[in-house]
Parts: structure tokens; C-alpha cells; sequence
């Protein structure tokens, strides 16, 4: 018999293992789908950028205001610039304030009032809350360790903003950025200018009575003076007793500094645990002048024979209270300035610019994601229409597929050929 008497026969198809040059054979045949949906998934995301809308941002660094030379102590301790120049390493505290004086809603308040500003928000909703929310949603405060405070402006359109509303947008920026850093200077010179009142009044009165206990002081000298017929003091022991009368008048400094302190901060703050350590200290080095130890050439008040005793001290205090009310008078004089300063308190290391180019949504970054998903919604289709016509050339591989398909759409079950 010889082979074509059989005629054509069918080959058989032997199922071998997937490989890897499969799949590239497959996506080659496609490649002109796979090219067409990858694309028009990215043009239809870079597209939908022009819809969405735009967000335009400024940034301002501010200074926060430093000690100035001719501040008073107590003035210096009430704004803390006093507690910062010894806490170094710390956050300032002033930068915290700060930012919540610009998430504040009396601020935002005050902000709404401006007519670009209201005119601007007004075209989403006209109550006031609404206004204040959206003045708040776009300032962000962010202190750094550095003495720095940035404030960063956001604004943001509607969908499918035109040329006219991008402009406004635009210039909005930094004109809010300018507005936030002048009420804020604002606050900041209304809360200086108070505690100076305060500082003022609270000076004012020690120095009063520091002047009735100068006349006082003077009185009883001026008496002891005519009993004892004592006119004045050795020189050494004026040296003590003016000595003496210093190191007092720096101990009653200390208290009156650390008195402002604790109602300022905590008991367990270290500004108030240093001024508590230096008037420990200068107590006992006043107590050295009772007892002796100063110095070799330094009399002790307590050997001192009894009359020339009573008149050291009462010429000490008469020293004492000269020395702080003259340092009164100095600290009135500069709180009465400072209580008239109206100077800006604030400096503007980088203001606010206009924005050129928006912050969002950036279309290299949404022409990448749409090119991403194309590719991944292409290799999905490419999948599908493979598995399709893999159905249809060989169902018998796929009975279970087709009886799922047939149960889902209520048709009776697949019948494949054996």
C-alpha cells in the first residue's frame, strides 16, 4: 500500500509548553492596537487637564523679630526673645504663635474683607463661612528650626477655567501672600504695643514706690545722722557698703525679672530655672558681705562696731534704692517709647512672586499616567482577544468557559464534539 493511497490527513497538534517569544509574537501582531489605545489614553489625560482646575502657588519666608539693643530687659522676657537667647536648640516659640495667628479664623476675617479677595471666592458661595473656609484651605504655615517661617499660598480656579480666570488667579497670589504677612505684622505690633502698656504700667508702679521708700530711706539716715552726730563712713567700709548696695540692687532685679517670668511660663521652664539658680547665687554672695568671705580687704558688716553698723546699713539702703530707681527710670523711659513704636515687626526675607507656571495638575505627569494606563489597558485587551479566538479555534479547551458563559446568559449547556 503505498502512502497516498490514504489521501490527506489531518495533522496532529502536539501541545507543547508557553514560552516567552509567544507572548512577543502576540503583542507584535497587535502592536498597531496597543500603539493607537496607549495614545489616545494619553491625550485623552492630557486633555482632561485643561478641564480640571489649576492650582497657582507663591511662597513667602518671614524673619520673626529679634531682641533689639535698646529693649528693656522685662520687655525682652514678656515677647521671649530673653527665654530664647538662653534656650538655644529649642524651637522659638514665637514661629508656633505665628501659625496659629494665620490658621486663625480672625484673621481669615479680616482677609475676606479685602474686595480682590472676596471678589475672587465669591464666584463658589457668598456666606461668610464659606469665604473664611476657603481663605483658610489655601494658607499653609510651616516654622522651621532655623528662626524661618514660610507661608505658602494656594489658589485654585474652577473646572475648565478661561484666560480671564487664570490671570486673576495668577494675581491673586501674591497679593493674598502680601495681605496674610501685613495682618499678620499687624497682630504682632498690637501684641508688642500691649504688653509694652502692661510692661509700662507694672514698671511704673515699682518705680512709685521704690521713690516713697528713697524717702523714707533718706528720713531715717538724715535722723540717725543728727542723734549719733555720724557724717560719713572709712573708706573701707564705704567700699563694703557700696558693694553690698550693688549686689542687693541685682538681687531685687532678679526678682522682679523672674516675678514676670512665672506669669509669663511654666514653673519648670528653663528661663525660670535659670533666674531662680542666678538669684540663689546672688543671695549668697550678698550674705558674704553680713558674714565675711568677699575678700581679704572686704570688712564683714556683722564686726562692724554697732553705731557705724546701723549707718552702713542705712546708707546701704539709701544706695540700693538709688540704684533701682534710677534703673526704673531708665526701663519707664523705654517703655513709653516702645508703647508708641509703630515700626513692622516682621521682615520679609522672600516675598511672594507672580507664579508663571501652575502648580497643577502638571501634564507631563498626567501624560505619563495616561500612557501607563493605555499600555496597561492595551496588553489587558490584547489578553482578551487572544483568549477569544482561542475559544473559538479550539472550544473543546475550553468547555468549562463555555458552560459558565452559557449558564450566565440562560442558554442551554455548550455541546463540543468529542
Amino acid at each position: 500500500m503505498h502512502l497516498d493511497d490514504f489521501g490527506e490527513m489531518p495533522l496532529r497538534q502536539v501541545p507543547r509548553e508557553p514560552h516567552v517569544m509567544d507572548l512577543l509574537t502576540r503583542l507584535a501582531r497587535r502592536k498597531s492596537a496597543i500603539m493607537i489605545i496607549t495614545i489616545c489614553s494619553g491625550v485623552l489625560f492630557v486633555a482632561f487637564t485643561f478641564l480640571m482646575p489649576h492650582k497657582y502657588s507663591g511662597l513667602s519666608t518671614l524673619v520673626p523679630p529679634e531682641k533689639q539693643s535698646g529693649q528693656s530687659g522685662i520687655l525682652s522676657f514678656l515677647t521671649g526673645s530673653g527665654a530664647l537667647d538662653l534656650m538655644k536648640g529649642q524651637e522659638n516659640p514665637a514661629l508656633s504663635t505665628f501659625k496659629n495667628v494665620l490658621d486663625s479664623r480672625q484673621l481669615a476675617e479680616q482677609i475676606i474683607k479685602d474686595s480682590m479677595v472676596r471678589d475672587y471666592y465669591s464666584h463658589w458661595d457668598t456666606s461668610k463661612l464659606s469665604l473664611i473656609a476657603a481663605v483658610q484651605s489655601s494658607i499653609e504655615a510651616e516654622p522651621l528650626r532655623n528662626g524661618i517661617l514660610n507661608v505658602g499660598v494656594t489658589v485654585k480656579t474652577h473646572w475648565m477655567p478661561d484666560k480671564e480666570e487664570i490671570q486673576r488667579a495668577k494675581l491673586l497670589v501674591p497679593h493674598l501672600a502680601n495681605l496674610f504677612v501685613v495682618h499678620l505684622d499687624r497682630y504682632n505690633r498690637e501684641k508688642l504695643m500691649t504688653t509694652a502698656k502692661f510692661t509700662r504700667i507694672f514698671i511704673e508702679e515699682e518705680y512709685q514706690e521704690r521713690l516713697s521708700q528713697l524717702d523714707t530711706a533718706y528720713a531715717k539716715l538724715q535722723s540717725f545722722q543728727e542723734v549719733h552726730k555720724a557724717i560719713a563712713l572709712p573708706d573701707q567700709l564705704t567700699a563694703t557698703v557700696t558693694g553690698a548696695a550693688l549686689l542687693a540692687s541685682e538681687v531685687q532685679r532678679l526678682e522682679m525679672q523672674l516675678g514676670v517670668e512665672e506669669r509669663e511660663f511654666s514653673a519648670s521652664s528653663g528661663r525660670v530655672s535659670i533666674l531662680r539658680a542666678q538669684l540663689q547665687e546672688a543671695r549668697q554672695q550678698l550674705k558674704k558681705y553680713d558674714d565675711g568671705g568677699v575678700g581679704e580687704y572686704v570688712i564683714a558688716l556683722k564686726n562692724v562696731p554697732e553705731v557705724a553698723r546701723t549707718l552702713a546699713g542705712l546708707m546701704r539702703e539709701v544706695k540700693l534704692l538709688e540704684t533701682i530707681s534710677a534703673y526704673l527710670r531708665q526701663q519707664l523711659e523705654q517703655e513709653r517709647i516702645s508703647e508708641q513704636r509703630d515700626l513692622p515687626t516682621l521682615q520679609v526675607l522672600d516675598p511672594a512672586i507672580y507664579p508663571e507656571w501652575r502648580a497643577s495638575p502638571s501634564r507631563s505627569i498626567m501624560l505619563m499616567l495616561g500612557l501607563f494606563t493605555g499600555l496597561f489597558f492595551s496588553l489587558f485587551y490584547v489578553a482578551i482577544k487572544d483568549f477569544s479566538e482561542d475559544v473559538r479555534r479550539n472550544p473543546e479547551g475550553h468547555v468549562r468557559y463555555l458552560n459558565l458563559r452559557a449558564s450566565l446568559l440562560r442558554r442551554n449547556r455548550a455541546k463540543v464534539g468529542v
